[in-house]
């Protein structure tokens, strides 16, 4: 009796485990960034949204797919634009999968084939573009790339957001000649500049010019200048003046200038007469004894 209550109660047991067991395998979790695919017999039945959810044990099979967005750095390719220079550029995908379906069934390594893909679409773009159009227009070139490698993805369920160029490299004596002409650039507009000055200031010189016609004018202007040169008490100054403007000061202004520096000139004239004035003395020989 107890033997038999004992097999009763192992298969009892066995029973249970055997249903947990298959309840363990018959319950499947999707996360909200996900979608599950649900195979039966190796033929897809149903698409199910995030949540709790239970399949048949060794009848069906599921697979998850990530929404998520996803990105592809692709390798730095070495292409040749339209004007034969080999250059370096460097891109970065954004995708991500909006059919699962397709997904599933279309493509199965989807980043190798879209990295491929985007590679040979972007050398072959830029052999269309000359370098210059190439370093203006990145923005077109991303667009295009991300329209045609979008074009052939969206058979695959995947949608391509966007395309963004990281890197365009120049080749060493490209950069060298780029700098000599951003630095002639910078010098011609240096010139440019000065002379846009110069032209300037030629204008304010003569519109002084127009206002030194006055006498009166030209007067201050020249007496400014003699008080400028005037400080050093060493300079001799002597100047000419035009009838006009000896007209316009006058016997008074005359005897004014007339009068700068002569303290200095009578004592340089007194000393010059002392030194004229000393006898000169010749240097005496010995007598010998």
């Amino acid at each position: 009796m107890d033997e038999i209550i004992t097999f009763i109660i192992f298969a009892l047991a066995g029973i249970a485990g055997l249903i947990m067991f298959y309840i363990a395998l018959a319950i499947y979790i999707v996360k909200q960034w996900q979608k599950a695919v649900i195979l039966r017999f190796g033929k897809i039945t149903k698409i199910t949204e995030a949540g709790l959810h239970f399949k048949t044990p060794l009848i069906e099979s599921v697979i998850l797919v990530d929404l998520r967005t996803q990105t592809l750095e692709m390798e730095r390719q070495v292409a040749i634009t339209k004007d034969n220079i080999s250059i370096g550029i460097d891109a970065v995908v954004f995708m991500k999968i909006e059919d699962a379906q397709k997904f599933v069934l279309n493509i199965e390594d989807y980043r190798s084939a879209v990295t491929k893909y985007a590679q040979a679409s972007m050398r072959d773009l830029v052999g269309k573009y000359s370098l210059n159009d190439l370093l203006t227009s990145r923005a077109e070139i991303a667009q295009s790339l991300k329209a045609k490698v979008d074009e052939l993805a969206k058979a695959w369920g995947i949608d391509v957001t966007n395309v963004e160029i990281q890197d365009i490299s120049l080749p060493e004596d490209m950069k060298r000649a780029f700098a000599v002409r951003a630095e002639a650039e910078r010098e011609s507009e240096a010139i440019i500049i000065k002379a846009h000055a110069e032209l300037e200031a030629s204008k304010n010189y003569k519109g002084a010019a127009l206002n030194l016609k006055d006498p009166g004018a030209l007067q201050l202007r020249i007496l400014e200048t003699i008080k400028q040169i005037s400080k050093d008490q060493s300079n001799t100054i002597i100047f000419a003046l035009p009838t006009e403007t000896l007209t316009s000061i006058g016997a008074g202004g005359l005897a004014a200038m007339a009068s700068i520096n002569s303290s200095d000139a009578r004592k340089r004239r007194a000393m010059a007469l002392e030194q004229a004035k000393k006898p000169i003395q010749l240097p005496t020989k010995e007598k010998e004894e």
